[in-house]
C-alpha cells in the first residue's frame, strides 16, 4: 500500500503542479509583492509605536493563533473506485492513510510558522519576553494541529461519531489551555499542556482506527469536498476540467434582470448577465477582489500604494472576467442562433465594464471616506476612473477581438 499512496501522490503532486503555474503568473505576483510590501512598511510603523501597556494584543494575537490551527485539512487522495476495488485490502488501508496523514501536516506546519512569525512580534513587545519563545508556540499548535488531523483521520471510521465529539471538544479545551498558560503562565507550560492532550488524543485515536472499520463512502466524500475547493481556487485563475460551477436562484436581482429587453438584440446580453448574477464561479470572485481591495484600500494611508493597489485590483477583475466570453461555447444551440457575433462581442463588454464600473464606484467611495484628506481622495477616485476608461474602451476591446480571431481560425 505504501508503493500504491507513492504512486498516487505522484500524479497527484503532478496535477498541482500544473495548476499553480497559472496560479503564480506575473499579475498574482505583483500584487502578493505590493501587498506584502505595504503591509510590512505600516507594520514595522505599528510595532515601532506599540508599548507593553496595549493589553488587548495577546488575546487577539492568541485568537489569530487559534483560527491558525483550523488551517489545512486531511489528505487521503482517495478515489470512488477505491470502494470497489480496495475493500480487499481494508486493513492495509490504515497504513495508507496513515501516509496521508503525514502529508497532510505539510502546509499547515508552513502556514502555522508564517503567521507566528509574523505575529509574535506583537506579544514580544506587549509581553517584553524573549523571541526565542517563538520555537514554543510554534510546537505546540504543530503538536496540536496533528492531533486535529488525527480526530479527522478517526472520523472516517464507523461508529466514531461518539468519540470524534468528545475528542473533539477535549481538543478544542486543551488548545484554549496551551494557549492561554503560554501567553498568561509560562511559554514551557503552554507546550507542555499542549503535547500531553496531543499524545493523548492521538492515542485515542488509534484504538478507534484498530476496532472500527473504514466508512468508505464518507472517505470519498471528504476528499472530494477537499479536491473541489481547492480546484475552486484554481478555477479562479485559469479553467479547470471537469470543475462545475454552483448556481444560485437569487430571487433578489430579478429586478435588476429583469430590465434586460427580451429582444433577439439582447439575447447574448440575457445569457452573460444571468451567468454573472447566479452562477457562483464569477460572482463569488467578484464578490472576494471587491471586499479584499476595500479592506486594503481603507487602511492603506498612502495616496500612491493606494493608487497601485486599487488600480490593480480593477485590472485584475477586468482581466479574470474574459473568459466568459467562452461560457456558452459548449452549448450547439448558441451557435445556431440568427445572431451576428458582434452581438456577442458587445454583450460582453457591456457586462465586464458594468462590474468593474461598479468595483470602481465603490473603491472611489472607500478612499475619499478612509484619506483624511478628501482632496486626496478624490484624486484617487479619478485615477480609478482613468484606469476604468482605458481598460473598458482599450484593452477589453483588443483582448476580446484577438480571441475571435483564434476561434475563427
Amino acid at each position: 500500500m505504501l508503493d500504491f499512496y507513492k504512486l498516487r501522490l505522484a500524479k497527484h503532486q503532478k496535477r498541482m503542479f500544473k495548476y499553480l503555474k497559472y496560479v503564480m503568473n506575473d499579475h498574482f505576483i505583483l500584487i502578493c509583492m505590493v501587498g506584502l510590501g505595504g503591509f510590512g512598511y505600516y507594520y514595522s510603523e505599528y510595532l515601532k509605536n506599540l508599548t507593553p501597556a496595549v493589553s488587548w494584543v495577546p488575546i487577539v494575537v492568541g485568537l489569530v493563533w487559534f483560527i491558525s490551527l483550523f488551517v489545512g485539512r486531511l489528505s487521503t487522495l482517495m478515489q470512488e473506485a477505491d470502494a470497489v476495488f480496495l475493500i480487499p485490502k481494508e486493513r492495509a488501508m490504515t497504513t495508507y492513510l496513515k501516509r496521508g496523514l503525514n502529508y497532510s501536516t505539510i502546509f499547515p506546519t508552513i502556514a502555522i510558522s508564517l503567521i507566528v512569525g509574523v505575529t509574535f512580534p506583537l506579544v514580544a513587545i506587549t509581553k517584553s519576553v524573549d523571541f526565542s519563545m517563538t520555537l514554543f508556540i510554534i510546537a505546540s499548535l504543530l503538536a496540536l494541529k496533528y492531533a486535529d488531523l488525527w480526530i479527522q483521520l478517526e472520523s472516517l471510521y464507523l461508529d466514531s461519531g461518539q468519540n470524534v465529539t468528545t475528542h473533539r471538544i477535549i481538543w478544542m479545551l486543551g488548545a484554549i489551555g496551551s494557549l492561554f498558560c503560554s501567553l498568561y503562565v509560562s511559554f514551557y507550560v503552554g507546550v507542555a499542556v499542549a503535547f500531553v492532550i496531543s499524545i493523548a488524543l492521538v492515542m485515542l485515536s488509534k484504538k478507534t482506527l484498530e476496532s472500527s472499520q473504514l466508512n468508505w463512502e464518507k472517505s470519498i466524500q471528504v476528499e472530494r469536498k477537499r479536491m473541489k475547493r481547492l480546484y475552486s481556487f484554481f478555477n479562479l485563475f485559469t479553467d479547470v476540467p471537469g470543475l462545475s460551477s454552483d448556481v444560485h436562484r437569487r430571487k433578489y436581482l430579478d429586478g435588476l434582470l429583469n430590465r434586460i429587453k427580451k429582444t433577439s438584440e439582447n439575447t447574448y446580453l440575457y445569457l452573460y448577465a444571468r451567468v454573472v448574477a447566479r452562477g457562483s464561479e464569477y460572482s463569488s470572485l467578484t464578490i472576494r477582489l471587491i471586499l479584499v481591495g476595500m479592506v486594503l484600500l481603507f487602511f492603506t494611508k498612502s495616496f500612491w500604494l493606494m493608487a497601485i493597489l486599487g488600480s490593480l485590483f480593477i485590472y485584475l477583475l477586468g482581466f479574470q472576467l474574459i473568459p466568459i466570453y467562452h461560457a456558452f461555447d459548449y452549448m450547439l444551440m448558441t451557435q445556431l442562433y440568427p445572431i451576428s457575433y458582434k452581438l456577442k462581442h458587445n454583450a460582453v463588454l457591456f457586462i465586464i465594464r458594468s462590474v468593474i464600473g461598479i468595483m470602481t464606484l465603490i473603491f472611489s467611495l472607500v478612499v475619499v471616506v478612509a484619506l483624511p484628506n478628501k482632496l486626496d481622495g478624490i484624486k484617487l477616485a479619478l485615477v480609478f476612473v482613468m484606469v476604468f476608461v482605458l481598460l473598458s474602451w482599450s484593452y477589453l476591446p483588443m483582448k476580446l477581438k484577438k480571441m475571435e480571431k483564434m476561434e475563427n481560425r
